[in-house]
């Protein structure tokens, strides 16, 4: 490395290692471009006379933090249907980068979006690696693919005519591949589909019953993985989250109703599970809660309840467990997901240690990027998060973004206090 490259080092820290859950005290890294290319003793880090220097003597240096289940093109409204007709379609691409910032100034540098209407995060993914806004490095399934007719229908006729036009998923194998492919024109980096129907979508929708036949699911995986993407799966209910894993399909958004049986099969398989512990909480929270439809009311109860169970069933017995919330949801607000790892230690009964791992290494292995993130070490991309204080010593440190001095992105420092300093040059 020449003389006059300019680095940035965030020196004298103490470096978390996602990979053993240690701390390393008095480590200092230093990053060029985009990558760290030096982590180390500080006593034995070299100076150059143009290295930009973050003392972070006392800090705690954390991997960028993963968060695996967001839908940025949502507003957290329990009035969705209001919201939709006082909000004109261009407006949606500044409410996602909005909340993509959010995300950012939490802590959280890389962002897996499950859904959205057909090229509205792709797009955005595009603005912010070029550089021209600060956001969260974002892994995108843009349109979802869903059973069409599988569940109550909301939404004036107009929207529904519309949603069919650009999402209806033709039925068999063919109509199933021709999607996967769709979706990857379009932009998308993984699939989102769906084998359950959900808790807020009205009483004809079945936490029960299972979507999609068996080969339908099978070629799904098939497609994805032929063209370089992995599967994510919403499924509440038990028959739909054990279609979904035998199907191979490689994570389990929600995972409501699970059971020791299938969290044994999770674990042969190597499925992960994205608990999304937030979107409940928020659909419980008594202001949501009496906006919602009676029979919502009453699925949203029962569903709350139950995964809380199922979660610390699947912890017991193994099952890979990421850090994601579902934001978007009525009252699970964009930039909050701090109190989600919070609820994998008060809820799921993990240890600090575990639920940072579950926010860092195991996130980026769940969104198929731990070859480039998670981790602090040579080689991998500088997205780096110093805390003033220990999260391992107080996980509720994690809640508030004022507690982090710095969020490093791509080797760029973008946040600082909580505030985007980040602008394009």
């Amino acid at each position: 490395m020449g003389k006059n490259d300019e680095r940035l080092i965030v020196k004298n820290g103490n470096v978390f290692d996602s990979l053993t859950g240690k701390i390393k005290k008095n480590t200092t890294i230093a990053i060029s471009g985009k990558q760290i290319v030096w982590v180390g003793a500080n006593d034995s880090f070299e100076k150059e006379k143009n290295d930009q220097v973050i003392k972070a003597d006392g800090k705690t240096v954390l991997p960028g933090l993963v968060e695996s289940h967001v839908h940025l093109a949502s507003t957290c409204s329990a009035q969705s249907e209001r919201v939709h007709l006082r909000t004109k379609t261009a407006m949606w691409h500044y409410i996602a980068l909005n909340n993509a910032q959010k995300h950012l100034a939490s802590g959280f540098t890389c962002v897996r979006d499950c859904g959205a209407m057909p090229g509205w995060i792709p797009s955005l993914r595009r603005i912010i690696d070029m550089g021209i806004f600060a956001g969260p490095r974002l892994v995108v399934s843009d349109n979802g693919i869903g059973q069409w007719g599988n569940q109550e229908a909301i939404g004036p006729d107009y929207m529904l005519d519309y949603y069919q036009k650009v999402g209806e998923v033709l039925t068999g194998v063919d109509g199933i591949k021709h999607a996967v492919r769709e979706r990857k024109r379009a932009g998308a980096d993984f699939i989102k589909t769906l084998t359950t129907g959900g808790v807020l979508h009205g009483m004809d929708s079945k936490l029960g019953m299972s979507l999609f036949l068996d080969e339908e699911l099978e070629a799904m995986v098939e497609e994805a993985e032929r063209l370089g993407m992995h599967v994510a799966c919403h499924a509440h209910g038990l028959e739909g989250i054990r279609s979904a894993v035998k199907a191979g399909i490689h994570t389990i958004e929600h995972g409501s109703f699970l059971d020791e049986e299938t969290a044994d099969l999770m674990v042969k398989k190597g499925t992960f599970l994205v608990p999304t512990q937030m979107a409940l909480a928020g659909l419980l929270s008594a202001d949501i809660l009496q906006q919602l439809p009676p029979e919502v009311q009453i699925k949203t109860k029962n569903t709350g309840k139950r995964s809380r169970e199922a979660h610390k069933i699947a912890y017991e017995k193994g099952v890979k467990i990421a850090v994601g919330t579902d934001a978007g949801t009525p009252g699970n607000f964009h930039g909050t997901t701090g109190t989600e790892i919070k609820f994998m230690v008060e809820n799921v009964g993990m240890t600090p240690v575990e639920a940072l791992q579950a926010a860092t290494i195991v996130g980026a292995k769940c969104v198929h990027l731990d070859d480039k993130i998670g981790v602090i070490e040579k080689g991998k991309i500088a997205d780096i998060v110093i805390s003033n204080k220990n999260p391992l010593e107080d996980i509720t440190v994690v809640e508030n973004p004022k507690n982090f001095s710095h969020v490093i992105k791509d080797g760029k420092i973008m946040v600082e206090k909580g505030v985007i300093t980040y602008f394009s040059p």
